[in-house]
């Protein structure tokens, strides 16, 4: 009987001994993983601190690209070259940082439209000078946005920018906006973001995505002059507007596809051109036209270990002066 009850207090024992193992088993396990957990958080929100600085650095490094790809060409940049249209990639420790160009300036600046000199004056004025308002419209009939409102479109925005209250035919002021279902107000000044455009009366997502290429929305009322080698096909109605149109759309179109290598070394070069020779020249508008860009806007994606960011970068391009910020916006 004495030694049954032993090998019984063993048994016991032996499963206590067991269970207390399983215990702290778990225990380990749990620790384990929660340790882990924690290491993989804190990785991840290190990457990502890490790849928010790097995103803020990009800045410089699209200068530095700007400033190679400017003293390489003399300030004459081209469509494809590398860091225009080309992604130009510069290896960090543990990532990569990729670069793409393109011409920030090839567009019509809708800013321009708030200057109290963008609509005609009802007394009269210089008529063979088509006012800022007047390119507009053109612009819009040349892209095909013809639906029979280019008036409502002219004028909607024009009243959105402009610092007055009094809307213009078929246009809108903050009486218009202040209707039931929308609830805001015309800012009156310059647009910041092109983005606006969906914010405006008569600009529906169809009409605001086909005028993407062809518009923006740059600091100041100056007229950009188009860089003719650094043009898109999807620009071509800005360059027929630089021909009041006399050049079409289709031919500017075939123009930039048959563009020389490298691009033309100069506007004369591009006068010359068959197509453009024939054009009478009162309807030529050749301070339209340039083979140096002022603007450039730099799309830069960072990679850092599993995380990336995106950051959309505008530079101004002030001759052999360093390239400067326009505005920085992160895309992700």
């Amino acid at each position: 009987m004495r030694g049954a009850a032993r090998k019984s207090e063993r048994g016991v024992a032996l499963v206590t001994v067991l269970m207390i193992v399983a215990a702290m088993s778990a225990v380990a396990v749990t620790l384990s993983s929660t340790v882990l957990s924690m290491t993989s958080r804190a990785r991840a929100v290190d990457a990502a601190s890490q790849a928010d600085w790097l995103a803020l650095s990009s800045e410089e490094f699209g200068r530095v690209l700007i400033e190679e790809m400017f003293t390489a060409t003399e300030g004459k940049l081209f469509a494809g070259m590398p860091g225009l249209g080309q992604p130009v990639r510069f290896e960090i420790d543990g990532g990569l940082i990729t670069l793409t160009g393109s011409d920030g300036g090839n567009c019509f600046n809708v800013n321009r439209l708030a200057a109290p000199s963008a609509v005609a004056d009802a007394s009269g004025g210089n008529s063979t000078t088509p006012t800022t308002a007047e390119d507009y419209e053109s612009l819009l009939d040349l892209a095909g946005l013809d639906d029979g409102n280019l008036t409502g479109l002219v004028a909607s925005l024009v009243d959105w920018v402009d610092a007055d209250q009094s809307p213009g035919m078929s246009g809108a002021e903050n009486a218009f906006y202040a209707s039931p279902g929308l609830q805001y107000r015309t800012p009156g000044i310059p647009m910041i973001d092109i983005s606006e455009l969906r914010a405006v009366r008569y600009y529906t997502p169809d009409i605001v995505e086909a005028l993407s290429p062809l518009v923006c929305a740059l600091p100041g009322g100056d007229e950009v002059p188009l860089n003719i080698n650094t043009l898109s096909q999807a620009e071509a109605p800005l360059l027929s507007l630089a021909f009041s149109g006399a050049l079409t759309v289709e031919t500017a179109r075939d123009l930039i596809f048959q563009r020389p290598i490298g691009g033309w070394p100069d506007v004369a070069s591009f006068l010359a051109e068959p197509a453009v020779r024939e054009i009478s020249p009162e309807l030529r508008r050749n301070d339209m036209l340039s083979v140096q860009s002022a603007y450039i806007e730099i799309e830069a994606a960072i990679d850092f270990m599993g995380t990336r960011r995106l950051v959309d970068i505008m530079y101004r391009l002030d001759g052999p002066q360093r390239a400067k910020t326009v505005w920085r916006e992160r895309k992700g």
